[in-house]
């Protein structure tokens, strides 16, 4: 009975353990870096072909008050990106691009992370197009 006894708390902890460690991170930032506007006048509706366009950017992004703590973050060539970050309260910096003065980055902005949920932003590039 002992030894029953034994392997069912051993099970259930490791059955606590596999679920712990095999579950899916689940807060964070997830967002779309685009570089607009595209077309010198814009009009309403908006023209298909004066969208905004995807932009691979680079992203500093770190726990608001500790910027040593930031680390870079890169959109994919749909401008995607996503990061996993534990709740709080964060400062996001779109960098400027090697080699060329545009698009141009916006401002840092601050962002908060709730438990459970991938806070989702936007970021445009200005193109500098009037």
């Amino acid at each position: 009975m002992r030894q029953s006894f034994i392997v069912a708390v051993l099970f259930l902890g490791l059955a606590g353990c596999g679920s712990a460690l095999g579950r899916a991170p689940d807060s964070g930032l997830s967002g779309r870096v685009v570089a607009g506007p595209i077309c010198p006048v814009e009009r309403l509706p908006p023209e298909p072909g004066c969208a905004p366009r995807p932009l691979v950017a680079t992203l500093r992004i770190g726990p608001l008050g500790n910027p040593a703590a930031a680390r870079k973050v890169s959109s994919r060539s749909d401008g995607r990106f996503r990061v996993i970050l534990p709740p709080g309260t964060y400062t996001v910096q779109p960098l400027p691009r090697a080699g060329s003065s545009f698009p141009r980055p916006p401002l840092r902005r601050s962002v908060r992370i709730r438990s459970g949920h991938f806070t989702a932003i936007t970021i445009i590039y200005d193109t500098g197009i009037r």
